[in-house]
C-alpha cells in the first residue's frame, strides 16, 4: 500500500510552547477520526522547543480533505500569534515487506 508522510515542524514563539500544545488537543482528535487518516502524532523535542506532527495518509487527496477541514483552519487560525515559523515535507512512500 502507497502512503503519504507528512512531516510538520513547527517553531513556537518563545514562551508559547505549552499554549501550541494545548491548541493541537482538537486537532489531533478529530484529524484521527478523519477517514483517510492513518496516523497523526505531535513530538516535543528534547533539545529545543520545536515540535513535530508525524502524520501518515492513504493518499493525497485524504490530505487535501485534511488542510480544508474546520478544525485544521481553526488550529491555524488560533495558533498564528503564537508560531515562528513552520517547515512542512510530504513524502510519498511505499510500504516495503521485508
Amino acid at each position: 500500500m502507497d502512503f503519504i508522510i507528512v512531516l510538520a515542524k513547527v517553531y513556537p514563539k518563545e514562551g508559547c510552547r505549552d499554549t501550541v500544545i494545548e491548541l493541537s488537543d482538537d486537532l489531533i482528535e478529530n484529524t484521527l477520526a478523519e477517514e483517510g487518516n492513518i496516523d497523526y502524532q505531535l513530538l516535543k523535542s528534547l533539545n529545543d522547543n520545536t515540535l513535530t506532527f508525524i502524520e501518515k495518509w492513504q493518499s493525497l487527496d485524504a490530505l487535501k480533505e485534511h488542510m480544508a477541514s474546520e478544525h485544521f483552519q481553526m488550529f491555524g487560525s488560533e495558533t498564528k500569534d503564537f508560531i515562528e515559523n513552520m517547515d512542512i515535507q510530504v513524502i510519498g512512500a511505499n510500504e516495503l515487506d521485508l
